[in-house]
């Protein structure tokens, strides 16, 4: 919804004049080492992705003009859109604010220390308090709640940082259930006051962080920001439709036709026909999903062959040569609302109306975005928008898909020391390499039941128990043998 207030609030012209870029991050599997917001951040700056020497080509071989989007062939990656986002300045991160510790009070995690870029980002968080909802600073100093921006600050080794605007100060909010099955709508309600105005605050964060020229100034940057961009309000229709779609029922209507339009835009450019990714079903399931061709892990697809990624020179001899990545349907239908909020700034003030479509193809001689470079998409409400959004993989970084071999085969990835001459040193892995227990019994690991503490404590008790009769027993046997002269 943040994105939806800035995209009907501010023309494309308004948002490329801006001294800073604005992106939208929706990371999956950070449960586990933050695997979406690494993989992408490690891609984009940290140290920045390098395609292998000659393995840069265009994603569809039917479309090789200057313009066209590129990809690589190894490692995989169906799009580099992320190469050209540039340097990142800050991160704000969103963190559980359906469910609030303190009623009307939303939190800020980070150092407000003036002068700072971090410093910033966290003060304009705290002057966009408004008549229903008050934004306060967190009680804890010097720590963050885990976030994307675990990520970025470890990454960057502290030199980029952000802030955190959450629903809970030192501690999660009671009865809140996070990462949990009973996680749900139905067993305790969200707050939509609170979604509401979260939304409205990242909005208005989001351009008055933007909009900073080097002066600083959190104060006028978000009452700036507060008259350009209106309050969302809780029970505003799309926002609703939305709550219902991701906390009640994750098959909704509204889900499910953005990735019908999705499916129906791949099988366009790409030929291929995979359908919808799997549904969210009622209520909602969020856990992430294990990485094959059916849950987002992208593959080139050479003559008749799909390979996780390509090492060989066949790319691009036939017209039906091209990458393919099928998300599931959260992913899916994220693409296209996105593609829906943010892609139609460029006719924000005209009164021409939005062409019809029911694929991308329908979209290919629309004048608003061609005009501004930018690739008119379909999206879910059967309109030609601009397109705004990109998918990125979420995989542990220790992994890379084999090449020259089918989709859910991977090799192990390891890091390299600098030796004394510059050269490769000693290898690490960097990660716990989260995986499905599906290893192969010639791996050479054992994996025992954890059979909890009291075990433990037991054969503690067995043991000491067991040393002192030893003891015993070994001082009654000298003493014997001493009375019968013996030793």
């Amino acid at each position: 919804m943040a994105a939806k207030l800035l995209g009907s609030s501010l023309s494309d012209e308004t948002l490329d004049a801006l001294p800073k870029r604005i992106l939208f991050g929706f990371f999956q599997g950070e449960s586990y080492g933050f695997l979406g917001s690494r993989s992408f951040l490690q891609d984009v700056a940290y140290p920045g992705f390098i395609c292998d020497e000659g393995r840069t080509v265009y994603q569809n071989s039917r479309h090789t003009n200057d313009g066209d989007p590129e990809a690589c062939l190894y490692p995989l990656r169906p799009n580099l859109a992320f190469s050209d986002l540039g340097d990142i300045a800050g991160m704000i991160a969103l963190d559980q604010i359906g469910v609030l510790s303190t009623e009307n009070t939303l939190y800020v995690h980070g150092d407000a220390e003036e002068g700072t870029f971090d410093g910033f980002l966290a003060n304009v968080l705290l002057a966009l308090s408004s008549d229903d909802f008050t934004v306060a600073a967190s009680s804890v100093e010097g720590d963050y709640p885990p976030t994307p921006l675990t990520s970025l600050m470890q990454l960057s080794e502290g030199g980029v940082g952000g802030a955190i605007l959450s629903g809970y100060d030192d501690a999660f909010a009671t009865g809140s259930l996070y990462h949990s099955h009973l996680d749900s709508n139905f067993v305790r309600p969200i707050d939509m006051d609170a979604i509401a105005a979260a939304a409205t605050i990242m909005a208005r964060a989001a351009l008055a962080t933007a909009s900073d020229d080097g002066d600083m100034d959190s104060d006028t940057a978000a009452q700036n920001a507060a008259t350009a961009i209106p309050s969302l309000s809780s029970d505003d229709e799309t926002l609703l439709e939305l709550a219902d779609c991701f906390f009640t029922n994750g098959n909704c209507k509204l889900l499910i036709q953005h990735g019908l339009v999705e499916g129906a835009n791949t099988k366009h450019t790409t030929g291929i026909d995979y359908g919808l990714g799997s549904l969210l079903g009622t209520p909602p399931n969020y856990y992430t999903g294990v990485y094959n061709t059916q849950e987002g892990q992208p593959f080139v697809h050479i003559g008749t062959n799909n390979y996780g990624a390509y090492t060989g020179d066949e790319y691009g001899k036939k017209t039906t040569d091209t990458f393919f990545a099928r998300p599931q349907l959260l992913e899916m239908a994220i693409h296209g609302l996105l593609n829906d909020y943010l892609g139609r700034g460029s006719m924000l003030e005209e009164t021409t109306n939005f062409k019809k479509c029911s694929n991308t193809g329908d979209c290919s001689k629309v004048s608003y975005c061609s005009a501004t470079g930018d690739l008119a998409v379909c999206t879910g409400g059967k309109q030609c928008v601009c397109s705004r959004a990109n998918y990125h993989i979420a995989v542990d970084e220790a992994f890379v898909a084999a090449p020259n071999n089918a989709t859910s085969h991977f090799d192990v990835f390891p890091v390299y020391t600098a030796d004394d001459d510059g050269g490769d040193g000693e290898s690490y892995i960097r990660s716990a390499m989260y995986t499905e227990a599906s290893w192969s019994s010639s791996v050479g690991v054992r994996v025992y039941r954890d059979a909890g503490k009291s075990t433990g404590t037991w054969a503690l008790v067995c043991g000491i128990l067991t040393f002192a009769l030893c003891i015993g027993s070994t001082l009654y046997l000298k003493r014997t043998l001493k009375k019968e002269k013996l030793y």
